[in-house]
């Protein structure tokens, strides 16, 4: 059997590596660690940041600027700068940068001359970085006091691959989300629709704070000045009529009615010495008209003094609620004479009253719709329709000048003194007009025309 020839062998001989001088193994191992670095960055605003800030260990600038494209438009935007923690795009050499690069061909890298007002560095060059599809989507600028050389030029390019990678990475693919700009038929066509929405018919509105009061509350008011001595029923307790209410201190009407009880048992008593004496003597018989008159007027005493005794104990005039604040804050208080000390209501029979800020003006006409939400019940309104409003604004306690509007419930009977949020439904209008209304008065009332 024949044997068969022996393969030659290949013996592998390693290449020399080649002798690298140290500042260029510094210079790649930077370059290797900012790699590292960039992959690391978390979000988009470090990557721009630190690729700002980081890059001068790979070359050395004066200044470098980051731009992105623009979301709107064909012109790019500075993002990050070295040396500044917050870029103000409205800075003036900001907005030169921004104007200088929108007009050049940024498809490609370039150095470039620009001199900028009190700014030192005038040599300038620009490094793309490119989308997936070639796009440029944003670029490096780098500003020196001298241009760039050859080597610094490629460490530059190669710092922006680097970056934009990365920046892909961060971003999904999408580093810049542009928006469409439209085109004249589609603004066309926009505004077509705008103007047709603009004619919708709407209701004016507004919001106004209410409360929810007596419809035909019976006042009960001082009958003269004196102290409320005491009230003999708790606030909004039911009460019949002629029942208790107020008593106040009788101790003055009390005195007065015994001094006019005595005037007028004397003057009686004058009354009737003079009608006997009329058939005696002549003389006495002339004072029997002053007697009479004397009597008289010490009856009309008598009467009065019977009369506001009687009304330092107030009775109810019907049935009803009684309703004011609190006992502790009548009892032992000096009230003028027809100051109101409560009301005795139906509980069934109640309206709104609505304080409509002077603003908020507009024509009203009785049975508009009103929406009532009340803080007691928050998660559901009650309807209502409108009854009156005052001609003549008026300052409520909190100070705000304010039209007076009454309300009626439609379904249900709220409790009086309930508080809460009313929207005031007014005349249909254009879409357009009740969106402008307040700026236009607004602005007619700081104009003056």
């Amino acid at each position: 059997m024949a044997s068969q020839p022996a393969e030659p062998i290949e013996l592998s001989i390693p290449r020399p590596v080649p002798n690298i001088a140290p500042p260029e193994q510094a210079s790649l191992a930077a370059l290797l660690q900012f790699e590292a670095e960039v992959r690391r960055q978390p979000t988009e605003a470090e990557l721009v940041y630190h690729v700002a800030n980081e890059s001068r260990r790979i070359v050395t600038y004066d200044q470098m600027f980051v731009l992105r494209h623009a979301r709107i438009g064909d012109g790019y935007h500075v993002i990050a700068a070295s040396s500044i923690a917050v870029v103000d795009r409205n800075a003036p050499m900001i907005a030169h940068i921004e104007t200088t690069i929108a007009k050049m061909n940024v498809v490609e890298a370039q150095a470039f001359v620009e001199v900028i007002e009190d700014y030192p560095f005038d040599h300038w060059h620009w490094q793309p970085m490119r989308d997936a599809d070639g796009s440029v989507f944003a670029g490096l600028l780098v500003a020196r006091t001298t241009p760039l050389r050859e080597g610094e030029a490629f460490r530059v390019g190669r710092i922006a691959e680097t970056v934009e990678h990365g920046w892909r990475a961060l971003s999904g693919g999408k580093p810049v989300k542009p928006i469409k700009k439209l085109g004249k038929r589609e603004r066309r066509g926009i505004a077509i629709v705008l103007g047709i929405i603009a004619l919708l018919p709407v209701r004016m509105t507004a919001l106004a704070p209410v409360e929810v009061v007596a419809a035909r509350p019976f006042v009960i008011a001082a009958p003269f000045a004196g102290v409320v001595q005491r009230l003999d029923i708790p606030p909004n307790s039911f009460v019949r009529k002629g029942q208790p209410l107020v008593q106040f201190d009788d101790t003055k009407m009390r005195n007065e009615l015994g001094i006019a009880t005595e005037k007028l048992a004397v003057a009686r008593a004058r009354v009737e010495r003079a009608s006997t004496a009329v058939f005696g003597a002549v003389e006495e018989s002339r004072e029997i008209s002053i007697t009479r008159a004397e009597f008289e007027l010490a009856q009309a005493e008598h009467a009065y003094a019977t009369d506001m005794m009687t009304k330092s104990r107030i009775l109810a005039p019907r049935d009803g609620m009684a309703i004011y604040t609190d006992r502790r804050e009548w009892e032992g208080r000096a009230v003028n004479t027809g100051e109101a000390i409560m009301q005795v209501a139906d509980p069934g029979d109640v309206s709104l009253r609505i304080d409509l800020p002077a603003h908020e003006q507009m024509a009203l006409e009785a049975g508009s719709p009103v929406k009532i939400w009340l803080d007691s019940q928050p998660l559901w309104s009650l309807d209502a329709r409108l009854e009156r409003a005052s001609f003549q604004a008026r300052m409520t306690p909190e100070n705000i000048l304010a039209f007076a509007l009454t309300a009626k419930p439609i379904a249900s009977s709220p409790r009086i003194g309930s508080r809460g949020t009313a929207r005031v439904y007014g005349r249909w209008v254009p879409l357009a007009y009740s969106m402008l209304k307040r700026p236009i008065s607004s602005a007619r009332q700081y104009l003056g025309f």
